[in-house]
């Protein structure tokens, strides 16, 4: 494994990020849409946010696994990247977020990436391949699942700036802080799986409210 690779990238994949939020907020800031630019968008995204997840993790697994062609499961996370995007075209979400969102999982993996072609973490995992192997598999699964999952995600949308009604906001963001500062590229897949875990927690919540 190349760890530069995998630099360049988790540097491509910043700027795809920033590009794609940019493009989506002009959009709406002169209020100019239309279905060539939706479907556009939606192209680039599948490229950006589909292929290069699912390229990541074929070159995280290639060569290190005892199980010959077992890496092709990473492309998965492409076709699953690809229903999501076509579902999200048919039913826009505006006011909230459903399912783990395609630069978000991207971001976790480029950042996992950058992990695991540590000098330490290629001999751990060197002597630990099954292990290596199943979690591989577990985080390829997860992510196929919750790209298209109907879980209400944890959404930042500020209506105000208020402590009482942003609580949960403001200690997401700074805890997210703190290990950004402490861990710093270590932070990024922490931050996301902590993320996942507010978001199953609220939507357990929210059924629990829609049957009471």
């Amino acid at each position: 494994m190349q760890s530069k690779n995998f630099n360049d990238s988790a540097i491509f994949t910043f700027f795809s990020i920033i590009f794609d939020f940019l493009d989506g907020f002009f959009s709406r800031l002169i209020k100019i849409e239309n279905m060539f630019g939706k479907e556009l968008d939606s192209l680039a995204d599948m490229i950006s946010f589909g292929m290069v997840p699912s390229i990541i993790v074929f070159l995280l697994l290639e060569n290190k696994t005892p199980i010959p062609f077992i890496e092709y499961l990473s492309f998965l996370i492409s076709i699953f990247s690809a229903c999501r995007l076509a579902k999200f075209n048919i039913t826009p979400y505006k006011n909230h977020i459903i399912g783990l969102t395609t630069p978000v999982n991207t971001l976790f993996f480029s950042s996992l990436s950058l992990i695991i072609t540590k000098n330490d973490a290629v001999s751990f995992i060197n002597k630990k391949k099954i292990i290596y192997l199943i979690v591989m598999l577990f985080m390829i699964f997860l992510s196929c699942y919750l790209l298209v999952s109907r879980m209400t995600m944890f959404s930042f949308n500020f209506k105000n700036f208020s402590w009482k009604k942003n609580k949960i906001r403001y200690i997401f963001l700074l805890i997210s802080t703190f290990l950004l500062l402490s861990l710093q590229i270590m932070a990024l897949p922490c931050i996301i799986i902590f993320y996942i875990i507010i978001s199953i927690y609220f939507h357990r919540l929210k059924k629990i409210h829609i049957k009471t």
